[in-house]
């Protein structure tokens, strides 16, 4: 009789895994010990703050990325030759441009705006930007950007991660990284949207690509609420919810433990630790009827 064939089937190993296997004897408890302090201060997907390679003046920096906006040759970029080979395509001693549309011979349009040097600096404003050309002086416009993108996805994600393919970390991922956060009750990195409706490419805009999910950005959603069910359902009490949700966290590092370190894993347990602490503390970080009638009115939120 034919013995029954038996299967044995192999595991795929990584080489992180065959190295944790491998080179986890002496050498591993030494470097338990020389890190134990540190991951006493700071658990493996906690983003601690990092000393800057210089001293900044800067004590905030607001990044507003206005997908959809107007042609810079219509708000700060004046371009003269258009107005003069408008109604003819591109001369030849300009060198061709790729269009998703295949209308880099299509004869150009005139430019309709007008334009005024304003301030000491003399930045060149439309007369679209009246208001903001009075503020001149505080601005630094930029006119040497270049895109290698043909469409708005590719555009826009260059813009915010350097390349137009998906897999890069965003800018704001990368500050995140490399300076971390003073705060542990919030999100280290913030996406506010002045609407529901995603910008060409989604989540990659403030994506982690490569690096651990602890450091994407977090999205508010916009109106009155911007994070939901920071507040504990009824019949909850808080000693029950943090006893289930500590229950939560003990199988997930279980789980961890044989997953050697599962950024995407560890980023979840993160993320329900910060959940917890965020009800606490993000109600009164996100309500604005706090803020003085001036600040409203500044902003516009009156």
């Amino acid at each position: 009789m034919n013995q029954p064939i038996t299967t044995h089937r192999t595991l795929a190993t990584s080489r992180r895994d065959f190295l944790v296997r491998t080179g986890g004897g002496f050498g591993a408890v030494a470097l338990a010990g020389v890190m134990a302090s540190e991951r006493r201060e700071a658990g493996a997907a906690e983003v601690v703050r990092r000393r800057p390679h210089f001293a900044g003046q800067a004590k905030n920096v607001i990044f507003l990325f206005m997908d959809g906006a107007c042609s810079s040759i219509d708000t700060f970029d004046p371009k003269p030759m258009v107005n003069e080979y408008a109604g003819k395509p591109l001369p030849p001693s300009i060198k061709r441009v790729i269009t998703p549309m295949g209308v880099s011979e299509n004869p150009l349009l005139e430019c309709k705006r007008t334009w005024k040097q304003y301030g000491e600096s003399g930045i060149p404003v439309s007369d679209w930007y009246r208001h903001v050309g009075e503020c001149a002086d505080d601005l630094c416009v930029i006119r040497s950007c270049t895109s290698d993108a043909l469409n708005h996805v590719g555009g826009i994600c260059q813009m915010n991660t350097g390349s137009i393919l998906a897999g890069r970390p965003s800018l704001g991922a990368w500050v995140n990284y490399g300076l971390g956060s003073e705060n542990r009750n919030l999100p280290e990195f913030v996406v506010m949207m002045d609407s529901e409706r995603e910008p060409p490419g989604g989540n990659r805009v403030w994506g982690s690509g490569f690096m651990p999910s602890t450091y994407q950005g977090t999205k508010f959603l916009p109106g009155k609420h911007p994070i939901l069910h920071l507040s504990t359902p009824d019949g909850i009490s808080d000693a029950r919810q943090q006893s289930k949700l500590g229950f939560i966290n003990q199988l997930n590092r279980e789980h961890l433990a044989g997953r050697l370190g599962d950024s995407e894993l560890e980023a979840r347990i993160a993320s329900y630790e910060l959940a917890f602490r965020m009800q606490a503390h993000a109600p009164e970080a996100v309500d604005l009827a706090e803020e003085t009638a001036a600040t409203q009115e500044a902003y516009g939120l009156n």
